[in-house]
């Protein structure tokens, strides 16, 4: 592989110095035990390393040029960027060690800074589930109407742009998804997983209009034949399906890791039943009777009833307006 060609594109310098960066940054934290303030397990440091690779496996291998030339591979990347790559580096939770890493006036300053109203304002509403939400879904859309998708294939900047988004946010909503500090609340957990699901039901949408569409329409790759005699909508179908099938399952194993959260929050909860809180109300918490049971999680469970109808209603939707868009489109 000629190296030199891939180090010459200004997107894949800009994202290997970043990630070069991120490297150097935690190694620098992990030498400072004391400011981390937290003990960082094996596979944290295994699972960050992890998380560049994939980030670098776009950029610098075959993947990307490919990915010019060829719809599916595009998605290949895409699906790494947003997806894969994110939710391992929120699993290896960084935030800590890069800290840690900063001088002490930079230390200083980011504490000063989330100290003012505006700033935490800001991160208030940029960390909050329906914004990370529609950040995750709306900027993958965004790229994927056909005339911004053909523009990118022949601007580096614009390439560049989409893909810094996409992985941001992923890892903007796999952060809040999978934040697992503070108490167990169970419409916060069920909201997550619920967005999770949400999640799921866009990459059907999507994946499955690009998939069973019959008429080509990223015309910005090699025409009439793409890379290897493949045809254009052939391409096309396929890399319909990688946001269809693949994106979704990375989404369920994601929807595993927020209920094993879930779960043990609510252990923590649990043991810390008899840690005096101040109000004798916390007992009402804790039930010691069946009947105290039943009347605590009757109405938890009617909402999980109504939230399953809801999703297999949206599900049948989804399906629905799926298959009257494609008759639409011909």
């Amino acid at each position: 592989m000629n190296l030199s060609g891939f180090f010459s594109d200004g997107y894949s310098a800009g994202l290997i110095a970043g990630l070069i960066a991120l490297a150097l940054m935690y190694r620098r934290g992990m030498a400072r035990p004391r400011l981390i303030g937290e003990r960082i397990g094996g596979e944290r440091p295994v699972l960050f390393a992890l998380a560049l690779l994939i980030w670098l496996a776009v950029a610098v291998t075959t993947l990307t040029h490919a990915g010019q030339r060829l719809f599916v591979f595009h998605q290949v990347q895409h699906l790494g960027l947003r997806l894969v790559a994110p939710l391992v580096f929120v699993l290896a939770r960084p935030w800590p060690v890069l800290r840690a890493a900063l001088p002490r006036p930079a230390r200083r300053a980011l504490g000063d800074l989330g100290a003012r109203p505006a700033p935490r304002a800001i991160a208030h509403l940029a960390t909050r589930l329906p914004v990370a939400f529609i950040m995750l879904i709306g900027w993958f859309y965004l790229w994927q109407f056909p005339a911004l998708h053909n523009a990118s294939l022949s601007s580096p900047g614009l390439t560049f742009v989409a893909h810094l988004g996409m992985g941001a946010s992923g890892v903007l909503f796999f952060s809040v998804v999978l934040n697992g500090q503070g108490v167990p609340d169970a419409g916060t957990h069920g909201l997550r997983v619920l967005s999770l699901i949400g999640v799921i039901l866009s990459n059907i949408l999507l994946g499955s209009l690009t998939t069973l569409k019959e008429r080509v329409i990223y015309t910005g790759y090699d025409q009439p034949d793409r890379l290897w005699g493949m045809a254009a909508l052939t391409d096309e179908t396929i890399g319909g399906y990688t946001i269809w099938v693949p994106s979704s399952m990375v989404i369920i194993i994601a929807i595993l890791f927020a209920f094993h959260r879930w779960n043990a929050a609510e252990v923590r909860h649990w043991q810390n039943r008899h840690v005096w809180s101040g109000s004798n109300s916390t007992a009402l918490a804790y039930p010691e009777t069946a009947a105290e049971l039943r009347l605590k999680v009757s109405d938890p469970n009617r909402r999980v009833g109504r939230t399953l109808a809801v999703v297999s209603l949206s599900i049948f939707l989804v399906v629905f307006a799926t298959a009257v868009t494609v008759l639409s489109l011909g």
